[in-house]
């Protein structure tokens, strides 16, 4: 089993993300919001969307990191799901598994 984020798993096309952000199911846990909207790919594919007022660049990127690690870590979400992550606070002293978790609880159905 590879643990990799591949160009492939990335959801960048704008139509795209509009599309899940528009259309998919939304979840909030707490730190982060979570929208989720099944595709027809072999993959699942991320997109992470940190506004600016969550803080400079350094907890922007933060967040960022953490995101793609807890996504990477996880081959068994999907496939098939365009997922788009929106921080809604600063990261603070958030670590990875914390993430992980949060990630994993918003894909289990409610």
């Amino acid at each position: 089993m590879t643990f990799e984020y591949l160009r492939r798993q990335r959801l960048s096309c704008k139509e795209d993300i509009d599309l899940t952000y528009k259309t998919g199911k939304r979840v909030v846990r707490g730190r982060i919001r979570f929208f989720f909207r099944p595709n027809d790919l072999d993959v699942s594919r991320l997109a992470i969307s940190v506004p600016n007022k969550i803080g400079g660049a350094v907890e922007r990127n933060r967040w960022k990191r953490l995101i793609r690690e807890a996504f990477r870590l996880h081959p068994e979400i999907g496939p098939g799901m365009d997922i788009l992550v929106v921080p809604l606070r600063p990261p603070g002293t958030t670590k990875r598994g914390e993430v992980e978790e949060l990630l994993l609880q918003s894909i289990k159905p409610s």
